[in-house]
């Protein structure tokens, strides 16, 4: 809607201020009225008559204003016409799952927040998009902790909480501790010596299901925390990987899943997990020496461990007759075997799976009595290894004694294989594929290898190995095998299942 123009400004006479049109509106423009002189009888015509002009211009744009707003508010926009209950279980979706403050501003629920009024009353009223997040001091300030924490309503708090710094560490405790009745996972780095101030003794922990303590050291001085669960009757979940010289008090028969200080002396490990009677997952590393006591610990609940191999590990003391997973962090010398056998002989659990997270430091003999040690119910495992050739490991499987419950088999490696290698583990899985009753045949092959240098062709088997592990495919072989070089790019060399 144009303005209308009074005719005496239409190409008839000027008035007497002579002013040219404003390019804006039409009218005249009213910086020439700082110039005139606004003492004569014409130049004050002339000012009120302008603010006549302006004031109708104003009412004519104000009206019109109002009228496009009248129909922009008849426009519904499909989005907004949700109910509202559907919108934030959108929103739940969009959110990570577990914010991280110092990035708040540019992740949802943030910019959900941001987009329109609406949607901001939505995100603000909705508080399980703000109970999971993770905060670090010096990438967010505690002011939007707080902020955080207050959206997050009631509902129970999943925490991951960082602070390097021995002089902000307080502030930060005092206000977790203000929500703590909250708390449902909660992972706390702090650094050493700062978790006596985390003080649960006399603290109710209703809704408290995991907690990780993990501490960082930044003064060379001995410091002996003392921490203390008293009251969480929901507790089943416990991580004191990280946590060294701590004196802890937990209520340790209802925890499921503990994970111990790494490198834990095993005298101190032992009398610890004769409390843990319920346990169904343990990750620990002991060292030496040896357990004095000769009594065993049997934990019947146990169907997962993560621990060493070697002269002080908890196999020597621990009787699992339901062990269902098995993962060996390190195993090098053929002594500890015998250990291992004795563990395997008297628990006589159903073992499925095992992993060897390093066989690079075990010798051919070794390797291949550990093997013989594990029983016949395993039928998953895993190898990995870093620098050593993978020649008398492919020997080792070329034994049909070796795992002979082995169904599936998953190698990874990192240093590239020669062309002597790839023939080697031709003949070991056209061995294992072809196997005949009683004998299990091998199902899968997933083998992964990793290259600290730029990819090249020159690091694929040749073509003619390819088409002979095409053959045991057809034979019913599942095949897994890709090249992941240094800038984390992965090569396939072959995948069965993406050819079915």
């Amino acid at each position: 809607m144009r303005a209308s123009v009074p005719d005496s400004h239409r190409g008839g006479a000027r008035p007497l201020c002579s002013m040219p049109p404003c390019r804006k509106c039409g009218f005249d423009s009213a910086t020439h009225l700082e110039e005139m002189q606004t003492n004569t009888i014409a130049g004050r015509a002339a000012l009120r008559s302008r603010l006549s002009e302006l004031d109708a211009l104003i009412g004519s744009l104000t009206a019109e204003r109002q009228r496009r707003q009248d129909v922009a508010d008849t426009i519904i926009y499909p989005v907004l016409s949700l109910p509202v209950e559907t919108t934030a279980e959108i929103f739940r979706h969009c959110i990570p799952a577990q914010s991280n403050l110092g990035k708040s501003s540019t992740e949802a629920p943030w910019v959900l927040a941001q987009i329109c009024r609406q949607w901001r009353q939505i995100a603000l009223n909705t508080p399980y998009l703000w109970q999971s997040f993770l905060f670090r001091d010096g990438e967010a300030s505690m002011e939007l902790l707080h902020l955080w924490l207050s959206r997050s309503g009631g509902l129970p708090l999943k925490l991951n909480l960082t602070s390097i710094d021995p002089f902000g560490v307080e502030s930060l405790i005092e206000t977790s501790l203000l929500h703590c009745h909250r708390w449902q996972d909660v992972k706390f780095r702090l650094p050493n010596g700062s978790f006596s101030g985390l003080d649960l003794r006399d603290v109710s922990l209703p809704l408290l299901q995991s907690i990780s303590l993990r501490g960082d050291l930044w003064s060379r001085k001995p410091i002996v925390d003392t921490f203390t669960i008293a009251d969480a009757p929901s507790l089943r979940h416990v991580d004191l990987s990280t946590l060294p010289s701590t004196k802890l008090d937990i209520p340790w028969a209802r925890m499921t899943t503990l994970t111990l200080l790494q490198n834990i002396p095993l005298r101190e490990c032992m009398p610890l997990l004769k409390k843990c009677r319920n346990l169904v997952n343990l990750t620990v590393s002991t060292t030496g020496p040896a357990a004095t006591h000769t009594d065993l610990v049997t934990l019947t609940s146990l169907e997962t461990l993560t621990c060493n191999l070697g002269g002080a590990s908890v196999l020597q003391n621990l009787t699992l007759p339901h062990l269902v997973r098995l993962v060996v962090t390190s195993f090098s010398d053929e002594a500890y075997v015998p250990g291992f056998s004795a563990f395997i002989n008297r628990s006589t659990c159903p073992l499925q799976f095992l992993t060897v997270q390093d066989t690079t430091r075990s010798s051919l003999s070794a390797l291949a009595a550990f093997l013989r040690a594990v029983p016949n119910s395993t039928s998953d495992v895993e190898l990995t290894w870093y620098q050593s050739r993978f020649q008398h490991l492919f020997s080792v499987l070329q034994y049909m004694d070796v795992l002979p419950g082995l169904k599936h088999l998953r190698l990874r490696a990192e240093l590239q294989m020669n062309k002597e290698e790839y023939d080697k583990l031709l003949e070991v899985l056209r061995a294992r594929v072809e196997a005949e009753p009683p004998r299990i045949p091998l199902e899968s092959i997933t083998l992964k290898v990793t290259i600290r240098q730029q990819f090249n062709l020159r690091m694929m088997p040749d073509s003619s190995w390819i088409t002979q592990l095409r053959e045991l495919v057809s034979d019913g072989l599942q095949v897994d095998f890709a090249i992941e070089s240094f800038d984390s790019s992965t090569h396939v060399v072959l995948n069965s299942r993406a050819q079915d």
